[in-house]
């Protein structure tokens, strides 16, 4: 099983993207593993291409549909507490999203993820793959 985070996702779906040849690689590399993501992924994805990156919106809708069919979803509401947690305890502040992934991964026994995102790398319990 391997993590997606929305930085790997956006330069997967997204031609113009400087990591896209990079997420292809990759994405060709764990083809055969379990792909999962969670709501909040999906959420932060369509959010990015919609007001930042302002992808075409047919574009949007396409890597929507791909995202809910494509990957394991995980309903990530329940993970939220030990998100808080983290965020509370932890020296160095992350986003909220970035804990909640760390959160989800612990607790699902998840050891990879694949992000473009180098702050995951200060969590020694998660293998960053980029």
């Amino acid at each position: 099983m391997i993590f997606l985070d929305t930085s790997f996702l956006v330069s997967f779906y997204i031609n113009e993207e400087e990591d896209h040849p990079r997420a292809n690689e990759l994405m060709e590399k764990i083809k055969k593993e379990e792909k999962i993501i969670s709501r909040i992924i999906i959420a932060e994805t369509i959010n990015l291409l919609n007001n930042k990156l302002k992808i075409d919106k047919h574009k949007i809708e396409e890597t929507y549909t791909k995202l809910i069919e494509d990957y394991t979803i995980i309903e990530d509401h329940y993970f939220y507490n030990n998100a808080l947690r983290k965020t509370i305890e932890w020296e160095k502040r992350l986003p909220f999203f970035d804990f909640l992934i760390m959160s989800i991964m612990e607790e699902l026994g998840i050891k990879e993820i694949a992000t473009f995102d180098k702050h995951f790398d200060l969590n020694k319990n998660i293998k960053r793959i980029y």
